[in-house]
């Protein structure tokens, strides 16, 4: 209500207030992220901006499917099943990374799952 009202205000077409909502509010969990971790990456970024796609996508099977929930069940599924554990674990293998101080452009050793099986089997 912030940003996109404003916007909207100022005559910026809905998309690109949307768009602009998305961005601000990307670049603020990223920040948010990064901050306490010590470390920048763009999981949490990436993952705001795809939501961009999945809102037109549910939109369109709620127009689509009249009626049904088809859009809601897609969003939370995308955005709770998938998402929010795929960027955990790319948040978790990156610091785990970091901490070994492994470089995790280079992929390091494996970092996680290497640490894990060494250790089950020791």
């Amino acid at each position: 209500r912030h940003l996109y009202m404003p916007s909207i205000r100022k005559k910026v077409p809905s998309t690109v207030a949307t768009g602009l909502v998305f961005l601000f509010s990307a670049v603020l969990h990223e920040f948010i992220i990064s901050v306490p971790f010590h470390m920048v990456r763009c999981w949490s970024f990436l993952g705001m901006m795809g939501q961009m796609p999945l809102v037109f996508i549910t939109k369109w099977l709620d127009k689509k499917f009249k009626g049904s929930s088809m859009g809601n069940v897609v969003f939370w599924l995308v955005f709770c099943v998938v998402g929010q554990p795929c960027a955990i674990l790319l948040y978790a293998i990156d610091y785990a990374q970091l901490s070994n101080g492994e470089s995790a452009a280079s992929g390091g050793s494996g970092g996680v799952a290497v640490g894990i099986v060494q250790e089950v089997t020791e």
